[in-house]
């Protein structure tokens, strides 16, 4: 019979063969169970970091339980705490679930993982706890897999109908010896924008309007700040702030707070008066002077905005405080 219930897939990264048998015995338990439990689990398995790393090319996996000392190579049995360079190698290649799973938590190290995400446990404290956390992040791995369906549907067919149609355009074009790997992949992630974009009727999610964090640490056109007691929006094209030293100016418009306007209309008895008032906000209030800020919450957690922001209210700064962005910009 098939499951009704999600399957989450999982690497467990463990070196001690009796080990491995526990949490085989452990996922077998929680799987009998899984209509209750909420989700099924398969498992695959590494003993050491180099077949990790490989098993992280072959699969698609939404979490990765690692235990810090591991086997460099296979046959090698000096422990060591080769699971933090895994870890770190996780971080910078692939969006996923990652769960340290050890018996000294001291040795990891959670500083350079620079990842509040990343949960540390305890051996001691058993495998549910591990259970419990990809219950609690469920939502999370499978809207991501998801994400990973539609970014691959429509990078197939941008493929198929452009790129290798276009192929020799690329090669013709490019300087011998170049790189085309990450030209490739600006084109292939703007083709899959617009095309998901246009898919959807150019509808968006508030949290696609901002980068939270800033993906910059000097300020860039659409970043907003807070100064001289208010809140800005910097409008200063991009290009010209490509270049430090370019422009001598950075030029702000300002952001007019309407969040006492919005939360009115969100606890508003009359749902489709407040709904149309809201969309005559969103789409500016049919004037071109002004511009509709999607309310956001900031990097602390923060809620912030809406903003109606006003083009005809504009102040120049000193390019010079673009050096101190941290200090002005909203994170």
């Amino acid at each position: 019979m098939t499951s009704s219930v999600p399957e989450l897939k999982i690497l467990v990264v463990e070196d001690e063969d009796s080990k491995i048998s526990e949490w085989q015995d452990a996922i077998a338990a929680h799987n009998a169970d899984e209509e209750n439990k909420g989700f099924r689990i398969q498992m695959t398995t590494s003993k050491n970091v180099t077949d990790a790393k490989r098993q992280l090319d072959l699969h698609r996996l939404d979490a990765v339980v690692v235990d810090l000392r591991l086997q460099v190579e296979p046959g090698v049995a000096d422990n060591n705490s080769q699971g933090n360079d895994l870890v770190r190698h996780i971080l910078e290649v692939q969006p996923l679930g990652v769960v340290v799973y050890t018996g000294q938590q001291a040795d990891a190290d959670t500083a350079s993982y620079d990842c509040p995400q990343v949960r540390v446990m305890d051996k001691a404290d058993g495998m549910e706890q591990v259970f419990t956390w990809l219950g609690e992040n469920k939502d999370v791995f499978l809207r991501l897999r998801g994400a990973k369906s539609a970014f691959n549907r429509e990078t197939a067919r941008v493929f198929f109908r452009s790129i290798w149609p276009r192929w020799s355009h690329w090669t013709s074009s490019t300087v011998q010896g170049a790189d085309l790997t990450e030209v490739v992949a600006r084109h292939v992630v703007a083709h899959v924008h617009d095309s998901m974009l246009n898919a959807g009727g150019d509808a968006t999610h508030p949290e696609e309007a901002y980068f939270v964090p800033p993906l910059k640490a000097r300020l860039d056109t659409g970043d907003l700040v807070q100064y001289d007691g208010g809140t800005w929006v910097v409008v200063t094209p991009r290009c010209d702030l490509a270049n430090q030293g370019k422009v001598a100016t950075i030029l702000l418009a300002f952001c007019e707070d309407i969040s006492a306007k919005w939360k009115e209309l969100e606890a508003s008895g009359n749902a489709n008066k407040a709904a149309k008032d809201m969309k005559r906000l969103i789409q500016h209030e049919g004037m071109p002077k002004q511009h509709f800020l999607h309310p956001m919450r900031d990097a602390a957690g923060q809620a912030r905005g809406p903003w109606m922001v006003q083009f005809h209210h504009l102040k120049a700064i000193a390019a010079e405080q673009a050096d101190l962005a941290p200090g002005i910009r909203i994170p």
